[in-house]
């Protein structure tokens, strides 16, 4: 299982919107991203867990998982998420969906209307190793991959 995990980092590093070694840069698609899980570790440059000052659940840290048909689905603070996605040009977006409506503590707020702005106004999508980022005027947010099975 162990060369199955990183068979799957190395195409990642191939085919994801990164410098090879000619220098030149190819884009994700949806089928390199179907299928995967990946946590929140950072926003803006800060680590989930120094935002928070605790280290979260991991079946309640922020995520998103890429689902068959290109469905998004995941938690964007303390609420969970889910709309269908759309990917063209390297730039992910979020399709108008539905969430929960819990109440959450400021900081996961703060950490879910960037997740939920990031997603819904487009970001550029690159992936590096076992992290994947998603970049758009609104924040900057770093995944790494957690994939239930490896």
């Amino acid at each position: 299982m162990g060369n199955l995990f990183m068979a799957f980092l190395a195409s990642i590093a191939l085919v994801g919107c990164v410098a090879t070694s000619g220098g030149s840069t190819v884009s994700l698609t949806k089928q390199d991203l179907v299928h995967h899980h990946y946590n929140l570790e950072s926003v803006n440059g800060e680590l989930v867990t120094d935002l928070l000052g605790v280290n979260l659940n991991e079946q309640k840290r922020p995520d998103i998982e890429f689902q068959e048909g290109f469905r998004l689905a995941g938690i964007a603070g303390c609420n969970r998420f889910f709309g269908q996605g759309e990917l063209s040009n390297g730039v992910l977006k979020m399709l108008p969906g539905g969430s929960t409506m819990m109440a959450c503590q400021p900081e996961l707020s703060k950490i879910e209307q960037t997740v939920l702005n990031v997603l819904n106004e487009g970001a550029q999508v690159t992936a590096f190793e076992n992290k994947l980022t998603l970049k758009a005027q609104s924040g900057e947010l770093v995944y790494v991959l957690a994939d239930y099975m490896h």
